[in-house]
């Protein structure tokens, strides 16, 4: 969380909130991610995907997250297959970026 907080002053990443709309309207996000659902990630990651063409069209990394880490770990490993190796994960999720006093938005 401290590394991808320091990291968004200098926008080197681009956040992938993997959690459903539900999630994020009762927890809130995180500030300037990019909501890309995790059943859709697949879809996504692949040719012409919404996840392929950002990693395709910047050099930022790209640093996924969920409520506890469980389902962004599998999506590094997913981006990865896909070819996209910058790619990271919010170890704990949005809960250890709360506990971090990371930043959290209402979803607009």
């Amino acid at each position: 969380a401290d590394e991808i907080k320091a990291a968004m002053k200098d926008d080197a990443f681009l956040l992938i909130d993997l959690r459903d709309k539900a999630e994020r309207e009762r927890h809130g996000l995180i500030p300037g991610s990019i909501h890309a659902p995790y059943a859709d990630l697949a879809e996504n990651l692949g040719s012409g995907g919404l996840l392929h063409g950002l990693a395709a069209a910047s050099d930022k990394t790209v640093v996924f997250y969920c409520a506890y880490g469980e389902r962004s770990a599998m999506a590094v490993q997913a981006a990865r297959e896909a070819g996209l190796n910058k790619a990271k994960h919010l170890k704990g999720g949005v809960d250890s970026w709360r506990k971090e006093n990371g930043a959290i938005e209402a979803p607009s």
